[in-house]
């Protein structure tokens, strides 16, 4: 009897029993998932700040157009002005700020609203330039938009996604460390990957804002608005 007992809890544990692979197929599926959802959930607060961005300065009465245009009026006067490094200093700046807002988000556990925040942002700023450039200059801001602004905005966009699902995994993981017990060594092998990552994105960083002063430098003289 205690033979046949031994047996049959055997031979249930080996049917209830995942094998290992199986179960890493489940959590790379389960990974896969979070993160797809997650970037289309971030590509769509940011395409939703740009619309909002280029509807308001549509929608905007004379003395809000005078306002933007004093803040954002004479972009590309100053690009023209600029120098190489000039232009490839500000495209850097611009994006590595948010990148160094998003690390540091990174390590709070009640950030997930800011990190929400920063594609809503990014896309109104894009909105707002985008539509001053319309507004200045016509349908002739469509080549400019198309050919200079465009390319580096989607990869810019691309860039600050991947940093901001870094970012928010990174800041519910914390706050999950802080409910349940975890290795210490566990953290400290996801806090060192977190860092490569966003040193990762410092690079990428850099590259785009080469290929932005180089597309401008090259193809900027051929647009005329």
């Amino acid at each position: 009897m205690d033979w046949n007992t031994y047996n049959l809890d055997k031979i249930y544990q080996q049917t209830t029993t995942k094998p290992v692979s199986q179960r890493r197929e489940k959590k790379a599926l389960r990974s896969f998932r979070i993160n797809f959802n997650l970037n289309h959930l971030l590509a769509g607060l940011f395409i939703f700040g740009m619309l909002i961005g280029t509807l308001l300065i549509r929608n905007a009465d004379d003395s809000i157009l005078a306002t933007m245009q004093t803040i954002l009026g004479g972009y590309i006067e100053r690009r023209q002005t600029a120098s190489f490094l000039g232009v490839a200093a500000a495209t850097f700046s611009s994006l590595f700020v948010i990148l160094i807002l998003l690390f540091i988000c990174g390590f709070c556990t009640i950030s997930q609203p800011i990190i929400f925040c920063v594609p809503v942002f990014k896309g109104l700023g894009y909105g707002f330039s985008i539509g001053m450039l319309y507004a200045q200059y016509g349908l002739s801001a469509i080549r400019y938009v198309a050919i200079l602004l465009l390319p580096v905005m989607l990869m810019g966009t691309c860039l600050l996604i991947m940093a901001c699902r870094a970012s928010l995994l990174m800041a519910v993981s914390l706050f999950r460390m802080t409910l349940y017990a975890e290795q210490q060594q566990a953290n400290l092998y996801r806090v060192q990957r977190y860092c490569m990552k966003f040193i990762a994105f410092a690079v990428i960083c850099f590259i785009i804002s080469l290929v932005d002063a180089i597309l401008f430098y090259k193809l900027g003289g051929l647009i005329v608005l």
